[in-house]
């Protein structure tokens, strides 16, 4: 008797009926054509979301092909990413006709087991190897013993056909979604920051801006840029106030640097790599929003993925002890019960320092120098020069990357020779350089904007902890000492503090 893998693929679970319906309806199939049943594979096309929300996905769907390494293979005659339907539950069922593990396939409908004719082809020639069978529950497919002449030319016309529909469709999608960038918001989990408007027209939808939200990423833009605070430490901060995510789901880096990224937030509509000004209002100026992409996406930016520091002077504060800059960070209570306690990070225990008097010595001295009268101009940047676009700049700093992409692309190509190579190089490299010192001197930030003509102890005791060790890197350089003083108590001159300004 034939053995048959049963193949079932879920696209939408949003709308389609449960598979242990649809199972048991093969399953009956199965026994009226006496096939005993090998395994049953399902295709579970209804991937999640980031934020957990079901989406439909189509068989028709390609992907890039890429190779063992992870690295996309490139069509020889383009030099593109080659992108094929890849369903692996389907190639392992086409695996067991060609090995012979199952000796047919039963599935509901020719349109749940290819739309692709790459795919159906694949499925004919294992067929036809091994004189398997495949049927159908609609009818729709039937080969039998590897497929009449009359089964296949149908089979073949039946895929040709429902390709067409799924071209059809996609080129309906994409004009649509052509019409309507830039005019309309076009669904979808609604971006941080807004919400849907509903009095607007089904093709002219706005967004409404969140202002809690938007403060949300207004603040953690201005962290990130001018203040150099981390994505952990700004997530944290986040979790802690309880600030709700759009899913719900707790607050993490990826989270929150996607909700940063989207040209959503700039008041921008993306569609195919081009940018376009929306109807709804920016919660970023665009010249902030390119600068903060321009920071997030460096590939040469240096990340912190481990767990941001709770206290004030860990991994700040120098071990005195030590003479190779060796820092401090927190442990536990001691025997005595005086709470956490900088000790060296070395591990050896020839230093010890309170956490609390220590962390409230140097915040004393930080708003003590920044309550002096000099303290309005301290560390404030030089105006920024007249004339200089930034976002101008950055769009041919983007341009001259890509070219010096291409140009290496030629040049292994053998389409340019060394000295040509060597010349484009060093002309984008000079303009580059231009580019870069005219961005440094025009997004010069203020690192202490927030204290200007402010009363330096109610801003100090706002901030949070992560914007604090910030400012405590600006201003002072911290050493930790043995105490030489005998007694309980904290020893202040065991904490040594020198101004950087």
């Amino acid at each position: 008797m034939p053995t048959c893998d049963l193949y079932l693929r879920l696209s939408d679970a949003r709308i389609e009926e449960a598979l242990d319906g649809r199972e048991v309806k093969l399953r009956g199939k199965a026994d009226d054509l006496g096939w005993i049943i090998n395994r049953v594979v399902v295709e579970n096309d209804a991937a999640r979301r980031v934020d957990g929300k079901l989406r439909p996905a189509s068989a028709f769907k390609r992907r890039i092909v890429r190779d063992r390494d992870g690295a996309p293979v490139l069509d020889p005659d383009t030099g593109r990413p080659i992108t094929r339907v890849i369903r692996p539950g389907w190639q392992s069922v086409i695996a067991d006709l060609k090995t012979g593990r199952a000796s047919a396939v039963l599935a509901e409908d020719l349109d749940r087991v290819c739309r692709d004719p790459r795919d159906l082809e694949d499925l004919i020639d294992a067929c036809e190897a091994r004189r398997a069978s495949a049927r159908s529950l609609s009818g729709s497919l039937t080969l039998t013993d590897g497929g009449t002449d009359g089964e296949i030319t149908f089979a073949r016309m039946m895929v040709t056909m429902a390709n067409k529909s799924s071209r059809d469709t996609r080129r309906r999608v994409t004009e649509k979604n052509e019409t309507l960038n830039g005019n309309s918001y076009r669904g979808g989990p609604r971006p941080f920051g807004y919400v849907p408007a509903h009095d607007t027209e089904k093709y002219h939808r706005n967004l409404l801006v969140v202002p809690d939200e938007a403060e949300v990423l207004r603040q953690a833009a201005d962290d990130i840029l001018r203040r150099g605070i981390s994505l952990q430490a700004i997530v944290r901060d986040l979790r802690e106030r309880g600030v709700p995510t759009v899913s719900g789901a707790s607050w993490k880096p990826a989270i929150l640097r996607n909700a940063l990224l989207k040209p959503t937030v700039a008041g921008l509509a993306l569609h195919r790599g081009v940018l376009k000004d929306a109807p709804w209002p920016a919660i970023l100026d665009r010249d902030v929003w390119e600068r903060l992409k321009a920071k997030l996406e460096d590939p040469e930016r240096c990340t912190n993925t481990g767990n941001e520091p709770k206290w004030l002077l860990s991994g700040i504060a120098k071990c005195g002890v030590c003479a190779d800059g060796t820092t401090v960070r927190t442990s536990g209570s001691d025997l005595h019960n005086s709470g956490p306690g900088y000790t060296c990070t070395s591990g050896k225990r020839h230093m010890r320092r309170s956490t609390r008097y220590a962390d409230a010595l140097v915040a004393g001295l930080i708003v003590a120098r920044l309550e002096m009268d000099d303290a309005r101009d301290l560390l404030r940047p030089p105006p920024r020069p007249a004339g200089v676009d930034a976002p101008e700049l950055r769009a041919e700093a983007k341009k001259l990357r890509a070219r010096k992409a291409s140009q290496m692309k030629m040049h292994a190509a053998g389409d340019i020779d060394d000295a040509d190579l060597a010349a484009g190089m060093r002309e984008i490299r000079d303009r580059l350089a231009v580019i870069d010192a005219q961005l440094a001197a025009s997004d010069e930030p203020d690192p202490l904007a927030e204290f200007r003509d402010r009363p330096a102890q109610a801003v100090w005791e706002s901030r949070t902890i992560a914007r604090k060790r910030t400012i405590v890197r600006l201003l002072l350089d911290v050493t930790m000492m043995p105490t030489t003083r005998r007694g309980p108590g904290f020893d202040p001159d065991s904490v040594l503090t020198e101004w950087r300004a």
